[in-house]
């Protein structure tokens, strides 16, 4: 037997003659390294001479027969130069069949007639005798190879009744052994394909050769390949299935098709691949929708792209896989996660699924397909502030809730969305747009937060984060249309602030007010910061009235037993403060009066006008204690409690005072009279008592001094109920701001035409609204109707024959 008979075939992992990894058995005979065969190295074959054999035996050594040896007759030319010898000839003739013999032989796996190296020898000397024996030789190659590949579909063809995974394991290995008996033809052949083949313009190399007449005869035969597709996608969807395929003979399959040509495989593979996987998953997609959870769906998207990206790593190839997972989205996510996206982003929100929402839109971006995303997530955001905006029950609430919907969002943009500028932009839009559909509340609302995160009781935070939390409001105003209601009421909080000394912290104050002034412009904060001078101007005059001969000389007499200091404001800059009726003790009229002397002296032709609702004071205050012993507190109340308070100075041990006679002898309105003392007689600090007991004051009500009262601290701070805002000073405020508005509509349309001289009607509406939106939202019929009060106050006309133009009165 030849050294091919008996031989197992070589197991093929690639089929790639231009490999250079080769070592040579003989003369034009490469072993493949690792079982892959590669194509012999270039160079020219050793002489024909070389007496050590190495190789393949033919079967006649084997049996110890004699080597046929063909000599040629001694002459002055080889027999390969002249084919007209009858000798040479016969020698080429023999050659001729023998080396036909040789490839059929190895095609077959049967002994070869000659050793390998002896083979190739001939083929030289064949060659050399000129291209009408090479194509000769050529031809009959081909010839064996086409027979040859003609039985290989027959044995393919035949074996009908093998399961799938059977016959493309019969497809591989015969694939293989003839992959590798090409490879050694090719090697037994290297130098017709070298000197004679690769110069012949039309000819393939016999391995090109090769794989053309087994492609053409093989793989692209109708039954043999649909047979190989059904197989390898069959072995595929068991796979996703959860079967346990053979996952080796798949990917050697696949590597034999690209060998064979790339458009085997796009045509028996890749294409009807890539259609089965779309079909898959289009069920699949169906099926599970319906199933699952939003959750569970979206972690089954995940996981098939986990498997089907890790199968074409694997075993089908990296080249498929963008397209694959391409299909997988476009099947299980368009159509789907929109529809989760539409029905359940809002309870992901809501219940913080912050793994849901990295999934989704990282999904969604795969596809390009994040406008959906956003959309909802500027939709959850604009419902779920509207919600806020619209709650009236909990008004007092509505500024920390939309700061909290801010910082979720944005948190959920940070860390769910990748940071995406497109998806903060939509929560800008979302509070945009909300946050004006009450007109004025939120402004107002947001004045309050200020003035309780600013005052000195707000004892929770730290300036880093007041200081944040002064940005979040002002992310807030930034929105509001209602900037002048937001004024009117920051300063009148920020004048009690400021009056009552109850400022958490001056550097927080005038940092809130260097951000208004970034935000809204100096025009905005001028009467604020007017508002921080008068105070510093109070004090340098109260140091200077201290300081005074008319002040001094009286400092030590009875008339004036208490320290006095005095804010001046200045008229315009403050909030307006009506006139209240109240009956002072002497000793205070007295003193006011002596500053009020040593003021105008000073400041000619100014006048003082007191807005005692604002006035606070610290009372000393003796209260009875068991055997005798007297108990002295310090009590800060306001100047209505003090006046009330001092009333009870002439009354004896036991009296009491009615109602009425408390606001007959302090001129107190009826019902401030009712408040003040219900602060002193009904709070947690019950200095006087009320007969008969209950919470609200009436009329007939009668009131005692509180001898029983108990209380371990030294210094008492009562209530001060007109500290904060009623309901009419609020509704008061708001009503000023609304008359304001009107005058600030018409100084705008007087500044406007003042510079433009002459304007057309909608020119001056459109700039009248850009000048004026940034304070409040204003219609243009309300322009219309200044416009029209203007004009009959002269302070602009119509031009003649020109009704929609207007002219400025100088």
């Amino acid at each position: 037997m030849s050294g091919l008979s008996g031989s197992p075939p070589r197991k093929l992992a690639k089929m790639d003659p231009a490999d250079d990894s080769t070592t040579s058995l003989c003369s034009g005979h490469p072993v493949p390294k690792n079982g892959k065969p590669v194509a012999p190295p270039p160079g020219p074959p050793p002489a024909s001479s070389t007496k050590k054999r190495l190789g393949l035996a033919t079967g006649l050594e084997k049996a110890g027969s004699k080597k046929l040896v063909l000599k040629p007759k001694a002459r002055t030319s080889t027999p390969s130069s002249s084919t007209s010898h009858p000798d040479a000839s016969s020698y080429l003739q023999q050659s001729l069949v023998t080396l036909t013999r040789a490839t059929r032989a190895i095609l077959t796996t049967q002994p070869t007639p000659e050793s390998l190296q002896a083979l190739y020898t001939l083929c030289e000397n064949a060659v050399s005798n000129g291209a009408a024996t090479a194509q000769t030789l050529y031809d009959r190659i081909r010839l064996e190879v086409e027979r040859q590949t003609v039985e290989v579909r027959k044995e393919l063809v035949n074996a009908g009744d093998e399961s799938e995974e059977t016959w493309l394991g019969r497809w591989e290995t015969t694939a293989k052994r003839y992959l590798e008996q090409v490879l050694l033809i090719r090697s037994v052949f290297l130098h017709l394909d070298r000197t004679y083949v690769l110069k012949e313009q039309g000819l393939l190399s016999l391995w090109e050769m090769g794989l053309d007449q087994f492609r053409h005869a093989v793989v692209e035969n109708e039954a043999v390949a649909t047979r190989t597709t059904a197989g390898l996608l069959s072995l595929v969807q068991k796979e996703r299935d959860g079967d346990l395929i053979p996952r080796p003979l798949l990917s050697s399959i696949i590597t034999l098709l690209t060998t064979f040509s790339s458009h085997s495989l796009s045509t028996l593979f890749t294409t009807p691949f890539l259609t089965s996987t779309r079909q898959y998953f289009k069920l699949e997609a169906a099926r599970l929708a319906a199933e699952l959870e939003p959750s569970d769906y979206l972690k089954q998207i995940n996981r098939r792209l986990g498997e089907e990206g890790e199968r074409c790593e694997s075993v089908i190839g990296g080249d498929v896989k963008g397209s694959v997972l391409r299909v997988v989205l476009e099947e299980m996510v368009t159509g789907h996660v929109e529809a989760i996206v539409e029905k359940a982003l809002g309870t992901m929100i809501t219940e913080e699924r912050k793994e849901d929402l990295t999934s989704l839109y990282a999904l969604l971006n795969r596809v390009s397909n994040l406008a959906v995303l956003r959309m909802a997530f500027l939709e959850h955001i604009k419902s779920t502030g509207l919600s806020v905006v619209l709650d009236t029950t909990a008004d007092d609430k509505m500024v920390v809730r939309l700061i909290a919907l801010r910082q979720s969002s944005l948190q959920i943009v940070e860390q769910c969305f990748s940071a995406d500028s497109s998806f903060a932009q939509s929560v800008s839009q979302a509070f945009e747009v909300f946050i004006n559909k009450r007109e004025n509340k939120p402004a107002e609302m947001m004045a309050k937060f200020l003035d309780a995160k600013l005052r000195s009781g707000n004892r929770g935070m730290d300036d880093a984060t007041l200081e944040a939390t002064l940005n979040d409001v002002l992310f807030l105003f930034r929105f509001t249309q209602g900037k002048d209601i937001f004024e009117a009421f920051y300063k009148r909080d920020l004048a009690k602030r400021l009056l009552l000394n109850k400022s958490a912290s001056f550097d927080a104050e005038r940092s809130m007010l260097l951000k208004l002034k970034d935000e809204c412009g100096p025009g905005f904060t001028t009467k604020l910061e007017i508002m921080f001078k008068d105070i510093e101007l109070s004090d340098d005059i109260m140091r200077a009235y201290n300081g005074s001969n008319s002040n001094s000389n009286s400092s030590c007499s009875d008339s004036h037993p208490f320290d006095l200091s005095v804010s001046i404001l200045s008229t315009g800059n403050w909030p307006t403060y009506p006139i209240t009726p109240l009956s002072l003790p002497p000793s205070m009229s007295t003193t006011l009066d002596r500053f009020k002397s040593f003021y105008t002296s000073k400041y000619s032709g100014r006048t003082i006008t007191w807005a005692h609702q604002l006035d606070t004071c610290a009372v000393r205050a003796v209260f009875p204690k068991s055997g005798g012993e007297k108990r002295p507190k310090e009590l800060a109340v306001s100047l209505w409690q003090t006046v009330v308070l001092l009333l009870f100075n002439a009354v004896p041990e036991g009296g009491m005072l009615g109602f009425k006679e408390i606001v007959e002898m302090t001129r107190l309105e009826p019902k401030e009279a009712a408040r003040t003392l219900q602060s002193l007689a009904c709070g947690k600090v019950r200095v006087l008592q009320k007969h008969p007991k209950g919470r609200e004051v009436d009329e007939g009500d009668q009131f005692s001094f509180n001898s029983n009262f108990k209380d371990d601290h030294i210094k008492i701070k009562i209530n001060q109920i007109q500290q904060t805002a009623t309901p009419e000073e609020n509704k008061e405020t708001s009503e000023r701001v609304f008359t304001d508005r009107s005058s600030h509509l018409q100084l705008a349309i007087v500044r406007i035409m003042k510079a433009r001289k002459t304007l057309k009607y909608n020119e001056l509406i459109m700039e009248v609204v850009k000048q004026i939106g940034a304070r409040f939202k204003v219609e243009p019929a309300e322009i219309k109707k200044s416009i029209s009060s203007l004009i009959d106050r002269e302070y602009m006309r119509r031009k003649d024959g020109e009704l929609n133009v207007f002219e400025y009165v100088a």
